[in-house]
């Protein structure tokens, strides 16, 4: 099958594109655009929107794109398709004006047979159009054509797409049984005689193994043909060394070849149990998970390869082994990033089955594309040796009734059925599995917060009491027999119960369902301590996901943080200007947070002791933290105009002890972990200079940190993370831009607006920083620095030469970054 790339010269129009549109002209001048493309990032935000706080305030809208395109005359005997990796959302597909095909879920990949609608040899023409003008996530879904689009065109005789499946179906010492799996398609009159080759190489291209299989196909039929073979010596892939082999499949018929695919995979072998936990390759891995959205911070949803990869190397970098796609399949780019760098996959559904979250998500048409959309989603995933386990879904409510179970059993059954080779599990609030009966738990709750106020007129602690009694509500309501009770068959459809927000029945669930392998699939940042605890002790507790690993967009400031009285009306979203939920271990740019080196400190992955700063403009307020919220402090010891003032000093650390030091001066020593694990606390005064924290074990040192006060006068560093990007408009390449002194320090109270201009044939995808409360659009040519840096994503295109990214801000010399597109 020859697949090329089909993401180039299309026209792109905001509105639906419908006959009465196109009749009333109401249609809307086309701009030139190559995909992927995110038609939600690169529009102004809707302040106005009373429910924006959910899409982060970016506008949901329907738009549509088209594009003309020739296929040769000679390959009018040939089929042709069409691939689309992800439309959001319900997408419509015509060719030559007819209508080709259809897809509701913005997050499934789908393909359209186009051979019928093709004129060979003559211009044709291709519209999508897309439905998203209502909202329809309860996070930023972004918009339009975000993912690839491929053009295939094969023989009437070929493999269909994603149609080979490889697996090891036995590994022993010395040698992997290996299955293939091929479905074969034609399409033509009379009955052909070909054979099915298929060959496996080694990174070195060195053919380890091949099979051929003869078969007899007959006219407009599809066979599925299986070939089985040893490999002997196999290189096993696992997360520390992620080798990939290469296969090389394709059909023989009438002495020439009519098809062909290649592709990767890996050998590796998976067990489960409650005595010995997963294994992978016969070794105990407990899972350093951490959930992510498909956004990407200023790039929104537009899906890159090497954005992709960046990301994946900096959440392994930071100790993470595995991600959670939440709450949709992942993209094939993403995936292929975690074959190559080694790191494991629970890949999501969905977010809903068959009632609604959010009034026109994919709940209005899961009952009807499911089964198309899990068929796609594991045909994706089958050859990526990284996905260990399908999620049925997300927080589904019909997880705690009986009748509405059933679906889950289907799900379960369908994945099993597709792919017998990885484990299911399902991802359960157990608190919204009884929500139909939390009226009475609230019930409970606004009594026992009516005797309170009887009792206490004093407003502020009114607010805060109410707010503590209703996360115990909700907690009581999740350890309750009523929700275990009402999960119980939810948990037996799955090979892993997957636990949101329920790490307090760890322990007790271990006893009371003895078989029951367990995942936390969604927990809070600041449990991590408590839960690895669980998971290094507990053999069925397989791992945990945190709430995120990556800031995304939307949701807007659940992971905020206030001081003084809390507002209960921006205690859990927050409004414009806020646009990022400000939850994760990474900001929006890619940079680590205080909570990622308190996490790998937990996970015993790091040594060395941490500094983080509270600003010291707070210092003695209350602060309000949400439950995905950690802390206020940073990484930093720039405070202007507060010298001489109180200042709170946090340093993380798996030591005994923490000495801290100003300025060489000793600020005491202190036990660490007295009030939380790994953590401990120094109230000070602030005096620029220098704050170092000396970590002790046995009165031994084992680590230090230090934080210099950057000078006030700094310049512009920009580095890109790659000196050359591959012409054809696919490539991007990060350029980090920071505010520092001569002496190289970070200055993270320095922010200043910088310009960026760029010279040369490429185009800035996206700039902007990682503040969760920025008014400015990621397509401005000016942002303003937090915590004194930016981002800027630069894209190559069809011209190859040199590309000049200038960058400019007061006070600063101007900074040119070259980067060759060839």
């Amino acid at each position: 099958m020859i697949k090329t790339n089909f993401n180039s010269e299309w026209n792109f129009a905001k509105g639906g594109a419908g006959a009465l549109s196109a009749l009333l002209g109401g249609s809307v001048e086309p701009i030139k655009v190559t995909l992927p493309h995110d038609a939600s990032i690169c529009s102004e935000r809707d302040k106005e929107d009373k429910e924006g706080s959910g899409n982060g305030f970016f506008r949901e809208e329907n738009c549509n794109y088209s594009k003309d395109f020739i296929v040769a005359a000679e390959d009018a005997d040939k089929v042709i398709w069409i691939e689309f990796e992800g439309v959001y959302q319900n997408s419509f597909v015509y060719i030559n004006n007819a209508f080709a095909g259809k897809c509701p879920y913005g997050y499934g990949n789908y393909f359209i047979d186009a051979t019928k609608f093709i004129k060979f040899g003559e211009s044709n023409h291709i519209q999508v159009i897309v439905k998203n003008g209502v909202a329809s996530g309860r996070w930023y879904t972004g918009g339009g054509i975000y993912r690839d689009v491929n053009l295939m065109i094969s023989d009437r005789l070929h493999l269909i797409p994603k149609g080979i499946h490889i697996s090891a179906r036995d590994i022993e010492e010395g040698s992997a049984v290996i299955r293939v799996e091929s479905v074969v398609e034609y399409n033509g009159t009379g009955t052909r005689d070909m054979v099915l080759v298929i060959e496996v190489l080694n990174h070195e291209g060195k053919v380890v193994a091949a099979n051929e299989m003869p078969a007899t196909i007959f006219e407009h039929s599809k066979v599925t043909l299986r070939q089985q073979f040893i490999i002997e010596d196999p290189h096993l892939w696992d997360v520390e060394d992620p080798y990939l082999y290469t296969y090389h499949s394709y059909i023989k018929a009438d002495d020439r070849v009519t098809d062909e695919e290649t592709g990767t995979f890996g050998i590796r072998k998976l067990q489960l149990d409650v005595k010995h936990g997963l294994r992978i390759n016969g070794k105990t891995v407990n899972l350093r998970g951490g959930c992510i959205h498909h956004d990407n911070g200023v790039l929104g949803t537009a899906t890159f390869a090497h954005a992709e990869e960046n990301r994946v190397k900096k959440l392994k970098e930071a100790g993470f082994n595995a991600i959670r796609s939440a709450h949709h399949p992942m993209g094939k780019k993403l995936l292929e990033a975690c074959d190559r760098l080694g790191m494991l996959v629970m890949d999501e559904l969905s977010d809903v089955w068959v009632t609604t979250k959010v009034d026109f998500d994919y709940g209005m048409n899961f009952a009807e594309w499911w089964e198309h959309d899990i068929t796609n989603m594991v045909d994706k995933d089958y050859n990526h040796p990284c996905v260990i386990m399908y999620s049925i879904g997300n927080e589904i409510p019909q997880t705690g009734n009986k009748i509405d179970n059933a679906w889950g059993k289907k799900l379960a059954d369908k994945i099993r059925k597709l792919d017998d080779t990885r484990y299911t599990t399902n991802s359960v609030n157990l608190m919204l599995s009884v929500m139909d009966r939390i009226k009475e738990f609230m019930a409970l709750q606004q009594s026992g917060m009516q005797e309170q106020g009887a009792a206490n007129t004093d407003q502020p602690a009114e607010i805060n009491t109410m707010m503590n009694n209703m996360f115990q509500a909700m907690q009581a309501l999740t350890v309750s027999d009523l929700a275990s009770d009402a999960t119980q068959e939810a948990f037996a459809q799955v090979d892993i119960a997957g636990y949101n927000y329920a790490d307090n029945r760890y322990i007790s669930d271990g006893v009371k369902y003895p078989n029951r392998i367990i995942v936390g699939s969604e927990t809070y940042p600041a449990a991590i301590d408590g839960n690895w605890d669980l998971v290094e002790k507990l053999p069925y507790v397989i791992g945990d996901f945190t709430w995120t690993s990556w800031d995304y967009l939307g949701e807007t400031g659940i992971g905020g943080f206030s001081y003084g009285v809390p507002d209960p009306a921006t205690q859990f979203y927050k409004p414009y200007p806020w646009k990022a939920a400000y939850c994760g271990d990474f900001n929006l740019i890619g940079q680590r947070r205080p909570v990622s080196y308190w996490r790998e400190i937990i996970w015993g992955l790091r040594k060395a002791p941490y500094i983080a700063v509270s600003p010291p403009v707070n210092f003695g307020e209350k602060i309000n933290l949400s439950m995905w919220g950690f802390t206020d402090a940073i990484h930093s010891w720039n405070w202007s105009g507060y010298e001489g003032k109180p200042v709170s000093v946090e340093v993380y650390s798996d030591s005994e002890e923490v000495e801290l030091f100003i300025n060489g001066k000793s600020m005491g020593r202190k036990s660490v972990g007295e009030q939380k694990k790994a953590i401990v606390k120094f109230e000070t005064v602030y005096e620029s200079g220098k704050i170092e924290a000396v970590a002790y074990k046995a009165g031994i040192e084992t680590g230090r940190d230090l934080l210099v006060t950057a000078d006030s006068n700094v310049e512009i560093e920009a580095i890109s993370d790659k000196k050359s990007i591959r012409v054809g408009s696919q490539d991007v390449c990060y350029v980090e831009i920071a505010l520092k002194d001569a002496n190289n320090n970070l200055n993270m109270e320095a922010n200043k607006l910088v310009s960026i201009q760029l010279e040369g044939p490429g185009i800035m995808q996206g700039f902007g920083s990682a503040d969760p409360i920025s008014s400015e659009n990621y397509f401005d040519h000016t942002a303003k620095t937090f915590e004194g840096r930016l981002l800027a994503v630069v894209r190559s295109t069809d011209v190859p030469g040199e590309i000049k990214v200038i960058l400019s801000a007061e006070g600063c010399k101007d900074v040119t970054v070259v980067i060759e597109s060839k």
